[in-house]
């Protein structure tokens, strides 16, 4: 489980377009995969109950899932959901590889009213900067194992979040640098990861944290550089979390006011605080005292910027080990994936909400086929019914498990469905989309 960590955090609104497609990848869900020393029936019936605790989480998109007293029952009898399971082989390392019953995992999600989170999951670039045993700091990449590294991606892969290192390659290397990633800079974070097509960007500096001192600028980076000031940082106080990245202060600005909305762009946004930040200077003696106490919560900090829907966020967690940073990191993030993107089926039908739906560009069976196929397969949709073709327009009543705006959320994932717009790019009112293939 997720240990309380303190987390520094303030959101900051970009008005972005609400229905912009992620690049996302679908997870297998209700497998999971289990180093074991051995094969026998012991070893097996605890790989079992460990694989199904995986997959639970994993399916609901939430450690606290383990805590409802139907899935404690669905962990005492594991084999009830087992589908099949077989053994893999990596080196000198054995895998007890199993697979569970879908359908049965979605009716237990449903009868506890607990939190269904589909195959579709956004995708995130993480820059984590890190210092070496002979203080050389280095940005961690995808072909260059560190344990840091090996644990940051294997949570991620058992939590069911799609995530990856950069290349770090002759692009990267000219695009960004080590002292944009422990800086944590928004801009230089965004255009490097443009690359990638990622639209949720983690950027991550993790260090000693040594009493009375603070993870210092690298050398050779102008402190009074305007670009390079670290915005939103220091300003904010400590608040207890429990395994959640602190979003709740969108919309607010550094300063506690409230920001505007469509009128100002991303691009505008941070340039007016980048010109703000010109002003300030690097350091203030409320940041030593902040990071003075930071020394009494671990060996180890890990600054972070959170990059994605529309949000800006800043925090820090604190650890005695590098490689439970990286852990606790991915939980929270995982969490705060699943709290945006799950749903709660209602517990009976008369909880279920119907609503219509038209889908342009359904000119051919091809094209019906895929999208009937595609709104039955969302986690959000119990079922979708056609109830009206006019042209290539086809109207569809689709009942749901959870809210229109889950099912806004979910759709926005992908550019299969794209909500039609206005001559102005207006969405146009009621649930109209476009289909895209």
């Amino acid at each position: 489980m997720f240990q309380q960590q303190l987390i520094r955090g303030v959101g900051l609104a970009i008005a972005v377009c609400t229905m912009s497609a992620q690049a996302t990848q679908h997870v297998v869900v209700n497998e999971a995969q289990i180093p074991v020393s051995d094969q026998s029936q012991k070893t097996q019936a605890n790989a079992v109950k460990e694989a199904l605790t995986q997959v639970m989480v994993k399916v609901s998109g939430n450690t606290a899932v383990l805590q409802n007293p139907g899935v404690r029952a669905a962990l005492r009898k594991p084999e009830a959901y087992l589908r099949s399971y077989r053994f893999s082989y990596s080196g000198n390392e054995t895998f007890y590889v199993a697979e569970f019953d879908k359908t049965k995992l979605t009716e237990l999600m449903k009868r506890e009213g607990l939190p269904l989170w589909g195959e579709r999951r956004p995708e995130t670039i993480v820059w984590l900067a890190t210092e070496t045993d002979d203080n050389e700091r280095i940005i961690l990449d995808e072909s260059s194992p560190t344990p840091v590294g090996e644990m940051l991606v294997n949570t991620a892969k058992t939590r069911g979040v799609p995530v990856s290192l950069p290349l770090m390659d002759l692009t990267d290397s000219a695009s960004i640098s080590i002292y944009d990633v422990w800086g944590r800079f928004v801009q230089s974070l965004t255009a490097s990861s443009q690359r990638y097509g990622v639209d949720n960007i983690i950027g991550a500096r993790l260090y000693k944290n040594t009493p009375g001192e603070m993870p210092s600028i690298p050398e050779g980076l102008p402190a009074s550089s305007g670009s390079n000031q670290d915005v939103g940082e220091g300003s904010t106080e400590a608040q207890p979390l429990s395994g959640e990245l602190d979003l709740s202060e969108v919309g607010i600005d550094p300063n506690g006011q409230e920001v505007g909305s469509g009128s100002v762009t991303g691009e505008e946004l941070i340039a007016s605080m980048v010109n703000e930040a010109q002003e300030m200077p690097p350091f203030t003696m409320d940041e030593f005292t902040q990071y003075a106490q930071k020394a009494q919560e671990g060996e180890y900090a890990l600054d972070w910027v959170f990059v994605g829907n529309g949000k800006v966020s800043y925090g820090s967690i604190f650890a005695d080990e590098p490689t439970s940073l990286t852990h606790q990191l991915v939980d929270a993030y995982a969490n705060y994936l699943s709290s945006q993107y799950a749903v709660i089926p209602g517990a009976v039908d008369a909880e279920r909400v119907q609503i219509s739906v038209s889908v342009a560009n359904l000119d051919s069976l091809k094209k019906y086929a895929n999208a009937n196929a595609y709104l039955n397969s969302l986690s959000v949709i119990e079922e979708a019914m056609l109830t009206g073709q006019t042209g290539s327009v086809a109207t569809y009543n689709l009942t749901l498990l959870g809210t229109p705006e889950d099912l806004l959320n979910t759709v926005r994932l992908e550019s299969k469905l794209r909500p039609v717009t206005d001559a102005f790019g207006q969405v146009v009112e009621g649930y109209t989309f476009y289909w895209n293939e």
